[in-house]
């Protein structure tokens, strides 16, 4: 009888066990994170975008038919218990890094890593999707600053930005600590504004495209609250900053087309006060991609013409005649194009790899060319002033034109220059005539525009309006 009361009691014992663990695993996976099913999702795609598998994921939601989801279907994600919220994609903005996305979300930075499958915490590119609970916004809700003076307490820094220093210290994570450490991120409770890690008086800085593109032009525009001088860098390249409106300042920056496709370091520097007050800088990493261009063929030219001898002091006169940054934007609008002959196609256009009499392909097209016998109009694309004209070995007879911004444009080859230096020609005026001098194999117009120094597309500012 007692054997057969114990077997009974062990027996209750597992069934209330059994019994009671079901639901709480239940519990535990209906309060993990969902995601709504899109137009051309799939169960695999879904499980390989979180990290799980097809048949996890259908048992988390009693789906039968794997192949037979809907879109507007919301489906529990398994495997990130403890994480609420629908789940979408975030575009990384410039001053958006681990940190602020765990603050802003509510998340650990485990977690965050976790849901995008991040190995390096300093990983996070600008223009990175990444994928968030969106509705689960963490208690800070602020933008923030540096400390700009060291041996700041918490009290005297809140005192000076108006803030509770409790509610400071509570999300600052030093509710132990009376300092704060100089230069480094404060995240102030302010409603309504996202959190960034960038320094006031920066509101933000958006990059247009958000991936840089080997041979085109970047935009970089900064947002500000208050006076700053701005310096900063895209990669190797130094960034100049204009102003475009009062609170705007705009940097436009090429990137060279031979430049190895990857991550960059996009560096903002930032002087508060006109200059007079102190200087902070932040860096994230931008993504440069492969601008998939093709190759030309084997072109045979004067040996002279790729001699280091002619081509070094030529290229460094170039690059010092384009380097200043003058502050007056001159053109509106897109460029025109320099010449009539352009309605079917191009004889060689902008990043081509080129091969020069049999030498290997080290080398690529720094314009776009155009058909037309010696003697045709070549026109100005846009307003602007001329800053050289004359003979070179390379580029033959040429003009080139300052638009402002740090934006010049090149006119090689010509039989006869119509400008000097000084003059301020308007869109569609003749400024010269095709022509066969320099490198050529025959007479045709090489157009090429330069900003930031840089050789860029000029399809690109045919068809795009720059600011």
């Amino acid at each position: 009888m007692r054997r057969r009361f114990l077997r009974l009691a062990l027996s209750f014992l597992l069934l209330v066990f059994t019994a009671a663990s079901i639901p709480q695993a239940a519990d535990a996976q209906a309060q993990g994170p969902t995601y709504i099913v899109q137009d051309g999702d799939t169960l695999s795609g879904i499980a390989t975008s979180f990290g799980t598998t097809v048949d996890a994921l259908a048992q988390a939601n009693n789906i039968t038919d794997p192949s037979a989801i809907q879109p507007g279907l919301k489906l529990t994600i398994p495997g990130f218990e403890g994480i609420t919220g629908v789940l979408s994609t975030h575009t990384v903005a410039f001053g958006e890094d681990l940190a602020t996305l765990s603050r802003q979300f509510g998340l650990s930075e485990a977690s965050v890593m976790k849901l995008n499958h991040l190995v390096n915490p300093a990983g996070l590119y600008l223009g990175q999707q990444v994928i968030l609970p969106q509705d689960s916004g963490g208690s800070l809700k602020g933008a923030a600053t540096l400390l700009p003076n060291p041996g700041d307490t918490r009290l005297a820094w809140a005192v000076k930005q108006g803030v509770n220093p409790w509610a400071l210290a509570q999300d600052y994570g030093t509710a132990d600590k009376s300092w704060l450490l100089p230069v480094a991120p404060i995240y102030a409770p302010a409603s309504g504004n996202s959190m960034s890690a960038l320094p006031a008086p920066v509101l933000e800085l958006t990059a247009d495209p958000p991936a840089a593109i080997q041979g085109t032009t970047e935009v970089i525009s900064v947002q500000l609250s208050g006076p700053a001088q701005l310096e900063g860098a895209m990669g190797p390249w130094p960034l100049n900053f204009v102003t475009e409106t009062a609170d705007t300042e705009v940097a436009l920056q090429g990137s060279d087309a031979l430049t190895d496709p990857g991550l960059y370091d996009l560096r903002l520097d930032v002087t508060v006060a006109d200059g007079d007050g102190p200087t902070y800088s932040y860096s994230q990493p931008i993504k440069l991609r492969a601008g998939d261009y093709g190759f030309d063929p084997i072109l045979n030219v004067p040996p002279d013409t790729l001699d280091p001898a002619n081509t070094v002091p030529e290229e460094e006169l170039v690059n010092k005649i384009v380097t200043p940054v003058t502050s007056e934007k001159m053109w509106s609008g897109p460029f025109q194009f320099p010449s009539t002959y352009y309605t079917k196609s191009f004889p060689s256009v902008f990043g081509t790899r080129r091969n020069y009499n049999g030498e290997g392909y080290t080398r690529y097209h720094t314009g776009l060319d155009f058909y037309g016998p010696a003697g045709t109009p070549i026109l100005a694309p846009a307003k602007g002033k001329v800053v050289f004209t004359g003979p070179l070995v390379v580029r033959g007879n040429v003009t080139i034109i300052d638009h402002g911004w740090g934006v010049y444009t090149m006119y090689d080859h010509q039989s006869q220059i119509d400008v000097k230096v000084g003059d301020i020609v308007e869109p569609g005026q003749q400024i010269g005539l095709v022509g066969g001098t320099g490198r050529v194999t025959g007479p045709h117009l090489h157009w090429e525009i330069r900003v930031g120094m840089v050789p860029v597309n000029p399809l690109q500012w045919v068809q795009t309006t720059f600011p």
